[in-house]
């Protein structure tokens, strides 16, 4: 049963809705400048708007922007919103920020700054993909950043990673400091991935986005 708070509502209030092919009739009781609780029978295939924003993985304010663009369903009952179940489970979010209108264009540094990649390729340990991933997701932003990267990027199936490091040389710190940051990163990694196999090469960037 859900419990749904009322204030100031002045009138009894009787209120008859038809959802799909249910016909279900709520009774809302409210007295005059007094704050009444009246329990409502749960609706099948229906959630609350909180219960919408915990299974989207957003704020209930953000479901009611949805519900205010047309983008989720939803029933309007007193002054509380009720959402279609299925509808809520297979919508799929906007992405943050807007969307780019067309693709970015090539673009080269100038003469007298260059870019260059480290590529990584090495297997991942039998029966250890999984727990890998976890442990990368896990990572802390600030963790193994290799300064003097402006970019780094991990991928890979479900034998192999690779891992792709992007330098800016006016950035790059020297040779030690790059190699006690791999290290480190060796170190996280040495339970889940074999750094015996691993594959290092470096190229210059001709050309990015």
């Amino acid at each position: 049963m859900k419990v749904i708070n009322f204030l100031n509502i002045h009138h009894k209030i009787l209120i008859n809705k038809n959802f799909t092919n249910n016909s279900v009739t709520y009774y809302t009781l409210c007295m005059k400048d007094m704050a009444k609780s009246v329990e409502l029978p749960d609706l099948a295939g229906y959630v609350s708007v909180k219960e919408a924003a915990e299974m989207i993985g957003c704020t209930p304010s953000r479901v009611y922007q949805y519900i205010a663009s047309g983008l989720l369903p939803a029933q309007k009952i007193g002054r509380m919103r009720i959402l279609p179940r299925e509808a809520v489970r297979t919508f799929k979010r906007s992405p943050a920020g807007r969307l780019r209108a067309k693709a970015p264009v090539w673009r080269s540094y100038r003469s007298h700054v260059k870019l260059s990649i480290t590529i990584i390729h090495v297997q991942i340990r039998k029966g250890q993909q999984k727990k890998l991933l976890q442990m990368l997701r896990s990572v802390e932003p600030e963790d193994h950043t290799f300064p003097g990267t402006i970019a780094r990027y991990i991928f890979g199936d479900a034998r192999t990673i690779e891992i792709l490091l992007v330098w800016k040389d006016t950035e790059m710190p020297d040779e030690t400091t790059r190699q006690q940051d791999f290290l480190s990163f060796q170190q996280a990694l040495a339970d889940f991935v074999d750094w015996e196999t691993a594959q290092i090469s470096s190229k210059d960037v001709f050309l990015h986005t």
